[in-house]
């Protein structure tokens, strides 16, 4: 029946990957070739059919047509210019983070951070809805993002809860970059967890690790400037949920969107903000960072004034074959159940790296692809 067999990676997307798509079981350890791909990264009526109707008419076409018009467009070094199209981009990356959380992290991990919400966002109070179960609050919360236009309105949603006023502070704080590693000989792989990201990694610096947090308020403590002062508060405040460097979602195999963490803004040469001494990312390539050009802005009394033909124009980047490598081994690291590939030899490299990472450092693999090896 309509509406019953549910992707949460959409139909669109996978067919980047080929007509088919190979799809890996990490639980099972078992490979599956040449999928069609309605047939997998989805499942049998995890939405109401009502929702699943919404997500597709209300948010999913319109994004698809944005996708197949301008995000996939041009190669690398080519411009990709966007308006007010932004706000659905973020709705859509917010969806594809929402709907792929398991029950249990909206059971306990939510919950646990409650009090900061509340701390954090004095003026929001969320909707208590009596006897709602963990399912409930999950659809409901994919509701709200379907609904809202505007993810800077979205505490105005009746039903918005502050595990989406989390997620769309950390969208509306970040900015947009586009990574294609079509020449670099490395095919992205794609994980049934969507949005994956990388945690900063640690590093030590007199024997105490280093963070950007540290970085932040060490400027903030040289600075006398009491405008560059704000700023590096504001960035500091950014930290409290955007903890991650960037989240990362593939559009295909080759290409992925990308939500930097705006602590990267501070290695623009444009800036007038001091520079951190770390650089806090695997990513080696820096330019993969660079922010878009933001459309020149009047400003009356002192405040920007938007319209909804500004135009950001964003350059596509060219991801070398180590750092599509690196990028490959952070979504490996993060698949739950399914993974899936066009080509074994355009990712081989990247699962023998993640492999030999862990060996090298005698660890256990959170996910092992030894079975993969195999089977190949």
């Amino acid at each position: 029946m309509a509406y019953e067999n549910n992707h949460y990676i959409p139909q669109f997307i996978l067919r980047q990957f080929g007509e088919t798509i190979n799809v890996y079981d990490v639980n099972a350890r078992v490979l599956k070739r040449n999928q069609q791909t309605f047939r997998v990264f989805a499942e049998h009526r995890i939405y109401p059919a009502e929702l699943e109707k919404d997500i597709g008419y209300k948010l999913e076409a319109p994004f698809a047509k944005l996708f197949h018009h301008k995000l996939m467009s041009g190669k690398n070094g080519a411009k990709i210019t966007l308006t007010r199209e932004l706000q659905l981009m973020k709705r859509f990356f917010l969806l594809e983070t929402i709907r792929v959380i398991s029950m249990k992290e909206i059971e306990s991990v939510e919950k646990a951070l409650v009090d900061l919400y509340r701390a954090y966002f004095p003026d929001f109070s969320e909707a208590q809805i009596p006897d709602e179960t963990a399912e409930e609050r999950w659809h409901r919360n994919i509701k709200v993002i379907v609904e809202t236009e505007n993810l800077n309105k979205v505490s105005e949603h009746p039903l918005c809860t502050y595990e989406i006023m989390k997620w769309s502070y950390i969208f509306n704080s970040g900015y947009f970059a586009f990574w294609d590693c079509a020449d670099s000989g490395v095919d992205y792989i794609i994980s049934d967890i969507g949005l994956t990201s990388e945690v900063e990694p640690s590093k030590l610096q007199d024997g105490f690790e280093h963070t950007k947090n540290d970085e932040l308020c060490r400027l903030f403590g040289r600075e006398l400037n009491s405008a560059k002062k704000s700023a590096y508060e504001k960035l500091l405040s950014v930290q409290t949920f955007f903890h991650e460097n960037f989240y990362m979602f593939p559009l295909s195999k080759s290409r992925m969107i990308v939500t930097v963490n705006p602590f990267f803004e501070l290695y623009d040469n444009k800036t007038k903000l001091s520079k951190p001494y770390e650089w806090p990312t695997a990513i080696s390539s820096r330019r993969l960072f660079e922010k878009n050009v933001p459309p020149k802005q009047m400003v009356l009394l002192g405040k920007p004034i938007y319209k909804d033909d500004d135009e950001f124009i964003y350059t596509v980047q060219n991801v070398k074959t180590e750092d599509a490598e690196y990028i490959n081994m952070l979504m490996l690291d993060r698949v739950e159940s399914i993974m899936g590939y066009n080509d074994f030899e355009k990712i081989r490299s990247s699962v023998k790296r993640y492999m030999d990472h862990y060996k090298q450092i005698k660890m256990k693999p959170p996910v092992d692809y030894s079975a993969l090896i195999d089977q190949i």
